[in-house]
């Protein structure tokens, strides 16, 4: 399904603008969430946020809902895992995907034959026949998800509103993790920069071609320790080239059009020369905020320890430099040392088709042969020592 069959490519730009506004101001989140409930032709949302350290909830937000259901939902919080499938079919669902109600394995489907006390009290007086849910995190430090209910008038959830929330997800959750870096840390009347020289964690803001505008000073000692990243020339630059590449590309989309930055940039991983240092660094759009900065100003680029084990190299390469499934399973091959030959018997292809998939790789991954995207993989998966 083609974008403009889902939204008009404008009105996402728009919302997903709404969503980042949201990572740097929390009083935004209620207008994103209304825009998103809208064009998912929903009843109702509800966005939870929750640390894992001590149970307290970085953000918990209901939209549309009437107090004496908002009270209630405390109340039958079990009730509604039954309501999703029971809590071994939550644990096993895919956060990067849209998760619908109606869809889960012994998820609710009908209201006469269920005992279940969310549906019969909660989501039937309300006339919720479905759910879709979009997750925001789950990891070591926090767990949240923002839920829309689907009244009966519109029927059940379908194929164009998995595919809108799907375009929404990956905006989410960059917007989630860097709210959970920025929360608390704003200031009355301070300004954008003196609100990064607060965080712990360290920002960067950059230009579209990487040239540094600001570092918070948390920023400022990595940069001065070299280890990860170091600035050459006044441009920001990563030890490895293929981190490099993996920034780039990112800022690159950040700059000219945010809403089709989707996975890249969010969650690259890096280490530093010795292994030990785990982090990850996450890229987000700055053109349309109106935070006074200078107006070249195109990303601000966040480190953050990281919450979760990385992904497998070829899933994080195809993420990171945008590639389609076609492309991540040609990278898959050669990145384990394949020949092109031994890669189009595998996947049941043509040598042709591989070449022609493997010229693409090289363009969009800023290499030129074989061996260096094995050391791609390697680079991804391994500390970084050169």
């Amino acid at each position: 399904m083609r974008v403009t069959e889902t939204i008009a490519p404008s009105r996402l730009s728009d919302i997903i603008g709404m969503i980042y506004d949201s990572a740097l101001d929390r009083d935004h989140w209620p207008v994103a969430i209304e825009a998103m409930r809208i064009e998912l032709e929903c009843c109702n949302a509800v966005l939870a946020l929750q640390s894992v350290k001590d149970g307290s909830l970085i953000l918990n937000l209901t939209n549309n809902i009437p107090d004496p259901y908002v009270t209630l939902m405390a109340e039958l919080a079990p009730d509604s895992i039954e309501f999703w499938g029971g809590e071994e079919a939550v644990m096993a669902m895919d956060f990067d995907q849209p998760l619908v109600v109606s869809r889960a394995p012994g998820g609710f489907t009908d209201y006469a034959t269920t005992t279940n006390r969310y549906v019969l009290e909660w989501a039937k007086p309300q006339g919720i026949v479905d759910a879709i849910a979009c997750g925001l995190a789950k990891d070591s430090h926090a767990f949240g998800s923002l839920n829309f209910g689907r009244h009966e008038r519109h029927g059940l959830v379908g194929d164009r509103e998995i595919e809108l929330a799907r375009l929404f997800i990956p905006h989410l959750q960059r917007a989630a993790t860097i709210a959970r870096l920025y929360d608390n840390a704003s200031a009355a009347g301070a300004t954008f920069e003196e609100v990064l020289g607060t965080l712990r964690a360290p920002v960067m803001l950059v230009t579209r071609d990487l040239r540094l505008l600001h570092a918070n000073p948390a920023a400022a000692a990595v940069l001065d320790d070299g280890a990860i990243l170091q600035v050459a020339q006044g441009r920001l630059k990563a030890r490895s080239p293929h981190i490099r590449a993996a920034l780039t590309a990112a800022v690159e989309g950040a700059a000219e059009d945010e809403s089709r930055i989707e996975r890249r940039g969010f969650g690259i991983p890096v280490k530093n020369a010795i292994g030990a240092a785990h982090a990850a660094l996450h890229v987000m759009p700055l053109r349309r905020r109106r935070l006074g900065l200078d107006r070249d100003a195109v990303a601000a680029i966040f480190m953050a320890e990281a919450d979760a084990p990385a992904a497998a190299p070829a899933e994080l390469v195809a993420a990171l430099f945008d590639l389609t499934s076609a492309e991540a399973r040609v990278y898959e091959q050669i990145s384990l040392g394949r020949s092109t030959a031994q890669a189009a018997e595998r996947l049941g292809v043509k040598q042709s088709t591989v070449k022609t998939h493997l010229l693409r790789l090289f363009e969009k991954t800023g290499t030129s042969k074989q061996a260096e995207l094995v050391l791609l993989a390697a680079s991804l998966a391994a500390p970084l020592i050169g």
